[in-house]
């Protein structure tokens, strides 16, 4: 499989995808866009939400500290919930440990659909932008079917 990113706003916040394995560069150019974009979305004075979507991503290095800085940076800049979409168990596990310690897990949701692609018009996706959109009581590692 080959690997990608994207990383843009939109009109409720930002919007991230990450598919397969990427490198330690390409995981860091993600993650230097996703700061100047928390930038961008905190000039705007609102409050942001995030969808952000790790389809089949391989995680060989994977840096939590990495992720709990971006979290932390994302609350400073108005960041107010986000979904994560994955389809590896063992990865939400680990993110789910990185909200915990960046303290936003009251403000991010995992969604786990290990049976395929997220972007398969999944009911996963259709319950994570209900997070993102609207919030709610949704548990902080679903499965969703």
């Amino acid at each position: 499989m080959t690997s990608s990113y994207q990383v843009e706003i939109t009109g409720w916040g930002l919007r991230i995808r990450v598919q397969g394995a990427m490198t330690i560069a390409q995981r860091d150019a993600v993650a230097r866009q996703i700061e100047v974009q928390c930038a961008n979305l905190a000039n705007r004075g609102e409050a942001w939400s995030s969808l952000i979507e790790f389809d089949n991503f391989e995680a060989d290095g994977f840096r939590p500290d990495i992720i709990v800085a971006l979290m932390r940076l994302a609350r400073r800049c108005g960041h107010q919930r986000s979904a994560v979409v994955m389809t590896d168990w063992p990865l939400a596990s680990v993110m789910a440990e990185a909200m915990i310690a960046a303290g936003t897990d009251d403000q991010v949701r995992i969604f786990v659909q290990p049976d395929g692609r997220v972007d398969d018009g999944i009911t996963g996706l259709d319950s994570a932008m209900a997070w993102v959109l609207h919030g709610g009581v949704v548990p902080m590692v679903s499965k969703a079917a």
